[in-house]
């Protein structure tokens, strides 16, 4: 029996995890165009048994009384991929949600009310993933294997307040016409040369907003272009290392935009030195805190947060998407203004160290960091240095400082379920990102990800640099 059908069995709730359920989405989002964006609040009814919608505070219509107080209750994001789906409301291009129940049983249309917008469908996909939901109970009880009751108490009773996120800014980017991508190799500096000079053509709105970015980041930390140019696309590698392409439009593209920002630059343990790397999920990685897993949930971190020459920015291309799996965002303006005053304090203080990531030691290291401080800059307006999974405080206080800013982030994440031709922006300064589990399928249609670092200067790195490869080496 899952997890989910355990928690549900008490209520005498059938699971629908894998048949179809008709669903309503509650959204405490009341523009429709804002849905693809993940929103800790959010709460999504989907049953009309009166026991469920007792347990959740629901009275005489299913609106969420109890909003989620952490967005990754379950697979948080979800898109249409079934038939017959009708939206109610114009404009709704999809569906992401905090906390899914699907039962079998059915639901009426419903529409707008009182500013949250609702959907509701027939999916054929299996909607509920209790995966999710244990990895969350897990999370809020710091138990490794929670009986029923306490997962029933958790996450069907568990209130929480509803957040407003800074909205990540996007832009259409469909009206791109890129100049031809040269045949030089991609890390040449032709090539790179060649990328600089199209920065020139992107449509004003893409380019300004690039600008603007590096000069004044939005509260977000996070910028989305969408519909950039991808080429054509040969089936998904199930070896990253050895992807091959016909063309290098993809990478033209996404070195373009990294040129408008910065300097885009590789790191030689990671992919080889490669200044564009294919992601893609690996068997033998699946379990493991790397870009090319998916059955684990990627911690919230600051890309390279161990190195002395991380990344400013970091880039995303998606050139094939998983409507399973989101890029999770949090920025450290989200979460500022709720931290107590002591953590705040103390995390400015130099007492956290972190480790370094497998991809960088050849597996798990016993290296740390130097000590210093997760927040830095201007005390109004801080920039964060944060990785979930590898760093920890150097005494109890400054441990409980992390722990704290760290549930604040799980609590106040947003979530981009990115699609082909969608380009992600990341200020690594100021925002952390991670990603939901999803199943792969291993048969050329999976999850295709490419990514570039960008720094602002990389002569800071002359001392360990190779043309633009940061050759810095790590001990594992």
């Amino acid at each position: 029996m899952s997890v989910l059908s355990q928690v549900l069995e008490p209520l005498g709730v059938t699971a629908a995890s894998d048949q179809a359920a008709d669903v309503v989405i509650l959204h405490h989002v009341p523009d429709p165009e804002l849905l693809e964006q993940l929103r800790s609040g959010t709460t999504v009814v989907c049953t009309s048994s009166p026991d469920v919608l007792a347990a959740l505070g629901v009275t005489t219509h299913p609106l969420p009384a109890r909003p989620s107080h952490d967005p990754l209750v379950a697979d948080p994001v979800y898109t249409v991929r079934g038939a017959d789906v009708e939206f109610p409301l114009s404009g709704a291009i999809g569906i992401e949600c905090d906390e899914v129940w699907a039962t079998a049983d059915g639901i009426p249309v419903a529409g707008r009310v009182d500013g949250l917008s609702v959907l509701a469908g027939r999916w054929e996909d299996a909607i509920a993933d209790e995966n999710g939901a244990l990895f969350w109970a897990r999370t809020v009880l710091g138990k490794a294997d929670p009986t029923v009751e306490e997962m029933l108490n958790t996450v069907l009773t568990t209130p929480g307040p509803h957040v407003d996120h800074p909205a990540v800014d996007v832009i259409d980017g469909s009206s791109w016409q890129p100049p031809a991508a040269p045949q030089d190799p991609i890390n040449s500096s032709d090539f790179l040369r060649a990328v600089a000079h199209a920065g020139r053509t992107l449509p004003g709105p893409i380019y300004d907003a690039l600008v603007d970015f590096v000069d004044d980041a939005p509260a977000a930390g996070a910028l989305l272009l969408k519909n950039m140019p991808l080429g054509d696309l040969p089936p998904t590698p199930e070896d990253p290392l050895l992807a091959d392409k016909a063309d290098q439009v993809s990478e033209f593209s996404l070195l373009t935009v990294g040129r408008v920002l910065g300097r885009p630059v590789g790191y030689l343990p990671e992919h080889g030195g490669d200044v564009v790397q294919n992601i893609s999920p690996t068997r033998r990685n699946a379990d493991r805190q790397v870009s090319t897993s998916s059955k684990s949930m990627l911690e919230f971190h600051t890309e390279a947060a161990f190195h002395p020459h991380r990344p400013r920015y970091l880039l995303l291309l998606c050139l094939r998407g998983d409507p399973s799996a989101a890029t999770t965002l949090c920025s450290i303006a989200a979460v500022i203004d709720t931290l107590s005053p002591r953590s705040r304090a103390v995390l400015f203080q130099p007492r956290f160290t972190t480790g370094i990531d497998e991809s960088y030691a050849g597996g798990r290291s016993s290296a740390r960091s130097v000590q210093r401080p997760v927040l830095y800059g201007d005390p109004e307006s801080p920039k964060m240095w944060l990785d979930a999974d590898l760093m920890q405080g150097t005494d109890p206080i400054a441990q409980q400082a992390l722990d704290e800013l760290a549930r604040l982030v799980r609590e106040n994440a947003t979530g981009v379920t990115l699609e082909a031709g969608d380009l992600l922006v990341v200020d690594n300064d100021i925002a952390v990102h991670g990603r939901t589990p999803f199943t792969p399928r291993f048969d050329g249609t999976d999850r295709w990800l490419q990514r570039t670092f960008v720094v602002a200067d990389h002569t800071a790195a002359d001392g360990s640099r190779s043309g633009r490869v940061i050759t810095t080496r790590f001990i594992a």
